[in-house]
C-alpha cells in the first residue's frame, strides 16, 4: 500500500527486497539515458529517479539500515553514484579484459585492476547523503517538531 510492503512479522525484509530492486531498475534505466543527457543534469536525474525512491518512507523502514558498508541498499546506491559520476573511462578500461584488445605489455592484470572506484570522494562533492545517513537525518527532522510539543 502506498509503496511501502508491510508482512506479518514487521521485519521490512520483503520492503528491502522491494526496494533493492526498483533501485536497480532506476540504475539501469539512469545507465542507459545518461549518454543523450547533459553531465550538468546528472545530479537532478539521480535525484528524480533514484533518490526518490530511496529516500521514501524512510523514516518508518529505515530502521533495517544497518551502519555497515556490506547493506545492499548502499551497495546499489554506490553503483548507482559511479555510473553517473564515476570515472568513465577507468570503467570502461577495466571491462576490457581480454589479453588481446590490450596494448602490448599491458596483457597481465594486476590487483590495481579489480579495484573499484571509491564513492566517498564522490558523495563527499555532491554532497549527496548515503541511505544510512538519510535515515538518520529524515529521522531527526522528523523528531524536532514533535519533542517542540512537549514541555519538559
Amino acid at each position: 500500500f502506498l509503496g511501502v510492503v508491510i508482512d506479518s512479522k514487521l521485519n521490512w525484509i520483503a520492503h528491502m527486497h522491494y526496494i533493492r530492486k526498483k533501485l536497480r531498475t532506476m540504475t539501469g534505466a539512469i545507465c542507459r539515458i545518461r549518454h543523450s543527457i547533459p553531465a550538468e543534469l546528472y545530479l537532478k536525474i539521480y535525484n528524480a529517479l533514484f533518490e526518490s525512491h530511496l529516500s521514501y518512507g524512510i523514516s518508518v523502514w529505515g530502521v533495517v539500515l544497518k551502519e555497515r558498508s556490506n547493506d545492499s541498499l548502499f551497495i546499489t546506491q554506490k553503483h548507482c553514484v559511479r555510473i553517473l559520476f564515476g570515472d568513465l573511462d577507468s570503467y570502461l578500461d577495466k571491462q576490457s579484459t581480454c589479453a588481446r584488445t590490450r596494448p602490448y605489455g599491458m596483457q597481465i592484470l594486476g590487483h590495481k585492476h579489480f579495484e573499484k572506484e571509491h564513492t566517498k570522494p564522490i558523495f563527499n562533492r555532491l554532497k549527496i547523503l548515503t541511505a544510512q545517513k538519510r535515515k538518520n537525518t529524515d529521522c531527526d527532522s522528523a523528531l524536532i517538531p514533535l519533542l517542540a510539543c512537549f514541555p519538559y
